[in-house]
């Protein structure tokens, strides 16, 4: 089908900053590809999503519903899944998931980090569900593992009880932290506990990160930084993870497999410290995030290095360090895996020159845009189109083939 003429349902749960992140993740896949978005927000009922369905008529749908709508609720369209249960997804269909192993990672080097005494889990529980999320679970679980290789002695974690009303809960939370061996480390699920755990902490007496050091996950700046101490928090890579389920889309449309489905997962940007693992106030480093979302939205506009520099309002040097630092790294890496993100879009969904997709990915230079492409891929344009599967509907000839490898090596030249 012709990808520019495509549109997307998008069905969410919460309005929250992991889903606008998320959403700015698809939407910039989806300019790429000339697409229309359209976003529904919708509760556990199956009514919602198919009256949507029949009202937008897309052609491909994104889910991240923790249910599953019924069987004919889709009518055969192309659905990928993001970050919502396994029992939600359609067998066989594209599923992103947010890596839960390497986060746990992330935190308990942190917290490793402050020679704590011990480490504990604080689950999250749902108001509108009545339970602990999966996605809990399985961070708790993964936590306990890494702590465990590390050595380190694990104190019974935190679950809520869902038969308590709020206040009975928060009294529950603060015995607990009271209890446990100090300094003790605490993997908080999400940013919303960790700023319960902070309440209670302080309301019990106890300092932190003295007697207890924290990390959340989120990075939600409206909890972390307004909290007092600031809260130390992992940021999930939403808009990185939105990209590339709409990427997934992308190929269930053009009628290409999708490799690894069921099994893909999206990292973490990183991990932002802030005052309750360290024992000094530092620099607001939610710069760095910024500073990816600018390069998100203006890689392929010509932004330069200095530009995103200046964004973090520091030297050039403490900026570079700071961004690896968080994202693993640097700002040209990133700027250059934007562009090629969307340079991968193009040749393998359209029929783009390779000077209009240079232009549109922010290159003045055809041989500079083929050269660095095949250094970050190992291939040149040319031949990662080709092996894209883009001529699926219109297969090359072997002497297609054999010209456009030609022509992309003699611009390497």
């Amino acid at each position: 089908m012709d990808g520019g003429a495509a549109k997307i349902l998008a069905l969410h749960e919460l309005d929250d900053i992991s889903w606008a992140r998320q959403h700015a993740g698809i939407c910039r896949y989806a300019d790429i590809r000339g697409w229309k978005v359209v976003s529904l927000r919708c509760d556990a009922a199956d009514a919602p999503v198919a009256e949507a369905v029949r009202k937008v008529r897309p052609d491909g749908v994104i889910s991240s519903l923790n249910f599953r709508p019924g069987k004919d609720v889709f009518h055969g369209l192309p659905v990928a899944y993001f970050d919502c249960p396994a029992i939600a997804v359609a067998r066989g269909a594209p599923y992103l998931r947010h890596d839960a192993e390497f986060t746990a990672h992330l935190v308990a080097r942190e917290l490793s980090s402050m020679n704590c005494a011990a480490y504990a889990f604080v689950g999250v529980y749902m108001e509108h569900s009545r339970e602990v999320p999966i996605w809990s679970r399985t961070r708790e679980l993964f936590f306990a593992r890494e702590i465990r290789h590390r050595g380190g002695t694990l104190a019974a974690p935190f679950q809520p009880d869902p038969d308590m009303d709020a206040a009975a809960r928060r009294r529950e939370l603060k015995k607990y932290l009271v209890a446990l061996p100090k300094p003790c480390g605490v993997f908080a699920a999400n940013d919303s506990a960790a700023a319960l755990v902070r309440r209670a902490a302080l309301d019990a007496g106890l300092r932190l990160p003295k007697d207890i050091a924290l990390v959340g996950v989120d990075n939600d700046a409206r909890i972390c930084m307004r909290s007092r101490p600031t809260i130390t928090s992992v940021a999930p890579d939403w808009e990185g993870g939105g990209y590339a389920v709409a990427a997934a889309l992308g190929s269930l449309i053009d009628g290409r497999r999708v490799s690894g489905s069921g099994r893909m997962t999206f990292r973490p940007l990183g991990l932002f410290r802030r005052e309750t693992t360290s024992h000094v106030s530092l620099r607001e480093d939610a710069r760095i995030m910024a500073a990816v979302e600018l390069i998100r939205a203006k890689a392929c506009s010509g932004l330069g290095v200095e530009r995103v520099v200046a964004a973090v309002h520091s030297s050039r040097r403490f900026a570079e360090k700071l961004f690896r630092e968080v994202t693993g790294s640097s700002i040209l890496e990133e700027i250059r895996r934007v562009r090629f993100d969307a340079a991968k879009v193009l040749l393998s969904s359209t029929r783009c020159t390779l000077p209009q997709i240079a232009r549109r990915i922010g290159y003045s230079s055809v041989p500079t845009f083929c050269r660095e492409f095949k250094e970050m891929t190992g291939h040149t344009p040319g031949v990662w189109r080709i092996q894209s599967g883009l001529a699926s509907d219109a297969p090359y000839s072997a002497r297609q083939r054999s010209r456009a490898q030609k022509d992309n090596d003699a611009m390497l030249q």
